[in-house]
This record gives C-alpha cells, structure tokens and sequence, in this order.
C-alpha cells in the first residue's frame, strides 16, 4: 500500500473566510499528500464544510493561500476548482433520480453518435458497464437511479468524480451517514483503491470509529482554526474528541424514574410487511427508545403512530382517552409532537430566517390569531434561542447559515414552543456533531424530567444506553426485546438486535 507523505499536493495557510456577523474561518491551516486519506472532524460550526466550499469553488476565502502542486491559485469558482482536479460529493448528493445510472455518471460528457445531435447508446451503456465492473458494482447501467440505493448512488458519485472529472483531490462529506456496515466496507476498499492510485481523499465524518480505521491523519477543527493535526498511530477516540471540544466530555446521568403514569399506549399495531402485532407503554417523563438494525421497521413504527405511514391496525391511547392520529396535525392537537430524522428535507425552511423556524407551530397552535404580533413572535423565538444556546448572530439571520446542531436546537425550540406532552423523536443527533449532541442529550432530559414522555428512535446504540430508560428491540417487525433501568446497557441491546 502506497504510503502518504511523498509529494504536498495540496497547501492551505492563513485562509480567512467571514459572514455577516461570524468569523468562519480564522486563518486556518492544512495540507493534503497525494494518495492520502485525510480526516477533517469538528463540531458543527468548526469550519469544515466553509473550508471545503472554498476548496470546491463555491466560497471565495477573504485572504490566505491555497497552493495545488506548489503554485499559489485563487480557486475563484466551480470550473476552476475542478479543472485544477478537486471534486467534492456531498451528503445530499447531486445526481438526476429520472435518469438512468449511465447518464448520470456520464452527465454533460454523453458521448455522441454520428448522427448530429443524438446520443451513441450503445456506447455509453458499454462504457458505463466497464467502469462498474472496475469498482465490482454490478448495478444495471440502464437502471433510473431513483430505483438504486444510497449506497449505490454515493458508488456512481465517486466513480463520475474519478473517471468523468478527472479528479486527483476528492471530497467525502458524511459519506456513510445511510449506509449499512457491509456498504461501509465496500466504500472504505473503494477508498483504498483511490488510495494506491494516487488519489487523494478528504473525508469527513462525525463517526470516529470510521476516522480511526481509514484515516492517514486526523484534522480537528474548532472555531474556525486546525486545533491539531494527528497521525495514525497518535491517535484515539478520546484524543480526538478533547481537542473537537477543547474539554473533557461531561458525563450525563439518566433521570429516575418511578413510572406511576402511563402516558401513551399501543395496543396491537400493524403495518403490512413492516409492524406485527405491536404494544407499548410510555410513562409520564420516560425516554423509550426503539432500537433494531435496518429493515427492522422502526422507522415505519413511529411514523405509523403520528400518521405519516399507513395502518391497518392501530389502537392508541392518550392521556387514558383513545386517540385517533391520521396526519400529524392531529398529533399536534392532542400535544403530540414528532421531530423527522432529514431535518433539511423535512423539518427547516431553509430560505428563511431563524425566528420563522421557531415560531410556526406557536402561531398556528397556541397564539391563532388573524394577525401576527410580530414583537411577541420574535420575543418568543429570541427567548428560545436563548434557552437552548442557539449560535447565530440574530434570529433574523437565515437558518441555512448556521451549524447543523444550532438547526436542530432551532427545531427543537419549534417543538418546545407548543408545550407538549409527548415528543417522538426520529434520530435527533443525526449529522451533528459531539458537543451539539451532548447539548441535545440535555434539552431531552430536561424535558423528561419536567415530565415531558420521550419515543426516542436512534441509529447509534451508545446514545440510545447513554439517555434511554427504556429499550425495545425491533426485528423484521416484532419486538424481539425489552430492556429497562439497569438493563440498558450497549452489550445487551447489541446481542439483541444481532441475534439470528
């Protein structure tokens, strides 16, 4: 395996990048060798994705210097950036879900057939069919990508960097956030391969476990500056997280609880093909998390409940009085409140500002009035935004601008806002980073321990042992588990949920 270090492919000293309001960048440094694996990791706002905008074309830095092969360039746009051979693919990646896997990776490069202005087929379909077979994809080229997976789709995305774009610098942002452990592995010997042929690999994770097996060296960014740059071998988990948030990570006890009250009931819920026959109680200020591997059905199980997902069955209690939840408005009036896991997708609105985030629910559930006081609108939204420690330099900046914790803190801030009595939770510290969450484990207890019932649904079993009282393990639809108090421990829901 070619080791990294040979060659300085890329230089980046004292680069400066502000917006109104926020320093992002604060005269940063880092390299990259050619055929290295170089992590970037930080809390959300650290600067990472600012850096990686520069470097991609999409942000001009204010001041510094980028050097590519030794010779100082500006990076000024899109076209520059990948003429120079950087490519970056992004968490939400860009593709065309209409068109088949074959146009897309040969997309604006279509090769031409002898007739003006028609496609040769044939000839992309052959072309297409040999560069999935160098990556051992067996994917159909002919396939519309909306029919592929995630995994497949982040697949085609590398192979378009490589081959279409030339690139010898490629960009991997969060790039196993939907992938299953065995796609993990196939993206990680992909990676290698890029590795041993001279390319080189940003990569940027929060999942440190992936950062200690794949990396070179390890980038830890806070506050806008590199705070430390380790080698393999230098480093570890707790390493990496102190120099992330600059502390020692506190550690949070869970709240006891006595569970006189049950708050909501299940009573035999089924789902076609996905719920069979499930029951649960959750009791006044509980965290029930829900746990199991992919396919398991949890994530069909919560938005079943808050009618997001057909039912064929579903008997449910609230407060001792049967409810009945068809769409999620009707959640909302029985002080039922779900928080979805694409908070870009399905929870922000992304052109506007911090207080308009904040206040919706407030204004069509509790203030509903025919005209908006806006002063007690933006009272309410700098109050949340204060309680929950919300970084942004007013509530009037966009949303889009901030961090993907101070999001979510904005989300959770709409939440809050109508006082509810239940909240489902569906991977709340998804994408954001350690100290974000550690913020977001907080706001949740806290609101256990005012009494607020929390349906927790998680990805990462360490955060479900971290906040849960109690777990119940899904698999193929039916509970396998359930573990509570003293039980919820990481080995036994692992054995659980991996048991055949």
């Amino acid at each position: 395996m070619k080791w990294a270090g040979e060659t300085l492919l890329l230089e980046i000293q004292n680069v400066v990048k502000t917006f109104p309001g926020t320093i992002a960048l604060n005269e940063i440094n880092f390299d990259l060798e050619e055929g290295e694996i170089h992590a970037i990791v930080g809390e959300n706002g650290a600067g990472k994705s600012t850096l990686m905008k520069i470097l991609s074309g999409i942000y001009v830095k204010d001041s510094g210097t980028i050097r590519i092969d030794g010779r100082e360039t500006e990076l000024g746009d899109v076209d520059e950036s990948r003429t120079l051979g950087i490519s970056m693919i992004y968490q939400e990646m860009e593709n065309i879900q209409k068109l088949s896997v074959a146009e897309n990776i040969f997309l604006g490069q279509l090769p031409k057939s002898k007739v003006p202005g028609f496609v040769d087929f044939r000839k992309l379909i052959r072309e297409t069919k040999d560069l999935l077979h160098s990556f051992e994809l067996d994917t159909n080229p002919t396939t519309q990508l909306s029919r592929t997976s995630t995994a497949e789709q982040q697949f085609i995305e590398i192979i378009k960097a490589i081959t279409i774009k030339n690139a010898r610098v490629i960009i991997m942002d969060e790039p196993t956030s939907s992938l299953t452990n065995k796609e993990v592995e196939k993206l990680f010997q992909i990676i290698r391969e890029l590795k041993n042929k001279g390319i080189s690999v940003i990569y940027i994770s929060h999942r440190l476990d992936e950062i200690i097996e794949i990396a070179d060296r390890v980038s830890v960014f806070r506050d806008g500056k590199n705070r430390g740059v380790l080698k393999r071998g230098e480093y570890d988990t707790s390493k990496i997280v102190s120099l992330m948030i600059g502390h020692e990570l506190e550690s949070t006890e869970k709240n006891v609880i006595g569970r006189k009250k049950v708050v909501f009931e299940i009573k035999k819920m089924n789902i076609r093909n996905k719920i069979s026959d499930f029951s649960m109680q959750l009791h006044e200020g509980e965290i029930l998390a829900i746990a199991g591997l992919m396919g398991s059905g949890k994530d069909q199980l919560v938005k079943g409940i808050v009618g997001l997902w057909p039912a064929q069955e579903k008997e449910m209690y609230f407060l001792g009085n049967r409810i009945s939840i068809n769409h999620p408005a009707d959640a909302i009036e029985h002080g039922i409140i779900y928080l979805p896991e694409e908070r870009k997708l399905q929870a922000l609105f992304l052109d506007m500002s911090v207080n308009y985030n904040i206040s919706p629910l407030w204004l069509f559930n509790v203030e509903q009035k025919t005209f908006i006081n806006k002063k007690k609108e933006v009272d309410l939204s700098k109050s949340y935004a204060n309680k929950l420690s919300i970084k942004t330099p007013s509530v009037f900046t966009e949303i889009v601008s901030l961090s993907g914790g101070n999001q979510q803190k904005a989300i959770f801030s709409r939440m809050l806002a109508v006082k509810p009595k239940l909240m489902i939770l569906n991977d709340p510290t998804r994408g954001i980073d350690v100290g974000s969450k550690q913020e977001i484990y907080s706001i949740i207890q806290d609101l256990a321990s005012k009494g607020v019932s929390i349906l927790l649904l998680s990805s990462e079993i360490p955060e479900i042992t971290k906040i849960a009282n109690t777990v119940i393990v899904l698999s193929k639809g039916e509970t396998r588990n359930k573990f509570s108090d003293s039980k919820v421990t990481t080995e036994n829901i692992i054995r659980s949920v991996t048991r055949v």
